[in-house]
């Protein structure tokens, strides 16, 4: 008879299989993997539990199989399984894990289409948290998060096309007629609207791409892995040290502020399957690159905070920013790398902001922005 760590184990490296298959896109094999890690470890638990697994081994076997269940798209077995667990006086650390996952479970239940057809050049993006109500959100929080989408699906058409990073400028004329998003009247629950990419019906191909669809294919796929932190296949899928950084810096803007926005998911269809991608990870947990012009001492880090007065692009590499400490009035010149500039910077403008990187010199090298 197998032991329970055995089971545990088995159980975890099926699972990390299935994740592998994927990542290549093999969505059967990757199904059939879960089901079978949750077989083996729902197993352990049923096996064992006749035997009173103590603490905190109870809460963390059900913990897994939870997780489990809700990578095979069983939101009521997920749900049984953490009721269960948190019914038995789990940890105080891991209990709060549980409450998250079920939050989790309760929020993919929002991401399935219910009484929504979507088509192949559309996608469902869903809000949830304490600022979220029944159809009802503050109005920053969603008109930011459907700008910065927006932003990040023309920067891959024209990453695509392989034109160099526009750190400048309003996005061409000629590109928004190609590729056009349209936004759904807003639906109630978890605050979900859809997101529609339109183009020319006289065009019958667009240029980098066969079809809208892999545009919003892409876009999905990115944002899981940015969600899983998986910064190295990030950096295969876009190589352009400008147009990551972009990426990842709009995509920290769409990321839950863990307060009033705990949850942001998208979904869509593919042959009659929903598919979709949860973005769990809080904006702070997302790490935009360093250029290669910042140095690696750690002791140049540093952070200032203060009101941005002044943006400059004009300059051929990066621009400049000023940022004014609203007590003193002493000024800080921080240089901008490539790709963060128009998108992230700029909008910023007037406001007051935190600045961390580098120092060098009189200038610090920005690493990261964010309005306080």
């Amino acid at each position: 008879m197998k032991t329970l760590k055995l089971l545990h184990n088995e159980s975890m490296g099926i699972a990390e299989l299935a994740m592998l298959a994927k990542l290549r896109g093999d969505f059967e094999e990757s199904n059939r993997l879960f089901k079978e890690a949750l077989k083996l470890e729902l197993e352990a638990i049923n096996t064992f539990e006749k035997t009173e697994i103590s603490e905190p081994t109870y809460s963390i076997l059900h913990r897994s199989a939870a997780t489990l269940a809700l990578d095979c798209n069983d939101h009521r077995k997920a749900e049984q399984i953490v009721a269960k667990a948190l019914s038995h006086e789990p940890p105080a650390e891991i209990a709060e894990e549980l409450r998250d996952l079920l939050e989790q479970i309760n929020f993919q239940r929002h991401l399935l289409l219910r009484g929504v057809t979507l088509g192949e050049d559309e996608m469902q993006m869903s809000l949830a948290g304490k600022g979220v109500g029944f159809g009802v959100i503050n109005s920053e929080e969603f008109l930011q998060r459907i700008e910065n989408a927006s932003k990040i699906i023309y920067r891959i058409v024209e990453c695509r096309q392989k034109k160099p990073f526009r750190d400048r400028g309003r996005i061409p004329k000629s590109l928004k007629e190609d590729y056009e998003v349209f936004v759904s009247v807003p639906r109630a629950a978890s605050f979900s609207v859809t997101l529609k990419l339109g183009w020319p019906v006289s065009q019958k191909k667009l240029p980098g791409f066969s079809s809208t669809s892999e545009i919003i294919d892409e876009f999905m796929g990115l944002m899981d892995l940015v969600n899983r932190n998986a910064l190295e296949e990030l950096e295969r899928h876009i190589p352009d040290e400008a147009y990551l950084r972009n990426f990842i810096g709009l995509s920290k803007l769409i990321a839950p502020d863990g307060e009033n926005v705990k949850l942001v998911g998208f979904t869509t269809t593919r042959k009659g399957e929903e598919k979709f991608v949860e973005v769990t990870k809080q904006r702070k947990e997302i790490n935009i690159p360093k250029t290669s012009e910042q140095p690696a001492d750690e002791s140049s880090s540093c952070s200032v905070k203060g009101l941005l007065l002044f943006a400059d692009a004009t300059q051929a590499e990066s621009g400049l920013i000023k940022i004014v400490d609203e007590t003193t009035k002493e000024f800080h010149l921080i240089k901008v790398p490539e790709g963060m500039m128009d998108d992230i910077v700029k909008p910023l403008w007037d406001s007051t902001v935190i600045v961390t990187g580098r120092k060098e010199g009189r200038y610090i090298l920005l690493e990261d922005i964010q309005e306080e």
